[in-house]
């Protein structure tokens, strides 16, 4: 008795169909990627960008000062929406940190106010595949 064993039908085609099923998956994740890569570049950018004015506010040069120099560091290009600076200058009791003023202030014991920074930028980031959202970075700053 012979046993017949049927023939394998063709198989070509099979790695087209293979690749048809795996290729979607492949080009969002390589397109997820490259919009996260993105993302952290830009929040980089206005890392850098507080950092510069955070230096220039330990000179305490004023708050029209800190911004402008906030714009004129920021490198975002004509062609993207540009970021929004933001520069606040306080004083505050050194026993009392809760009571801030623009001006200065007495504190209790004749001790000297301290003066602050807050420094800020917001810049929107559009994403490829991430929801368009605003990238906010902040920093306080001291002045010695």
């Amino acid at each position: 008795m012979r046993i017949r064993i049927p023939k394998r039908g063709s198989t070509s085609g099979s790695a087209t169909v293979e690749f048809a099923i795996i290729a979607p998956v492949l080009i969002m994740a390589v397109l997820s990627t490259a919009d996260v890569g993105f993302a952290i570049h830009e929040s980089l950018e206005i890392d850098q960008v507080l950092r510069n004015g955070a230096e220039v506010a330990l000179t305490d040069p004023g708050e029209a000062s800190v911004r402008n120099v906030l714009a004129a560091v920021d490198s975002n290009g004509g062609d993207r929406i540009a970021t929004v600076w933001d520069a606040k200058r306080y004083h505050v009791c050194p026993g009392n940190p809760a009571v801030t003023s623009k001006d200065p202030i007495k504190c209790a014991g004749g001790l000297p106010t301290g003066i602050f920074y807050d420094i800020s930028g917001i810049r929107p980031y559009p994403g490829i595949l991430l929801p368009a959202r605003d990238l906010t970075r902040s920093a306080s700053v001291q002045v010695r």
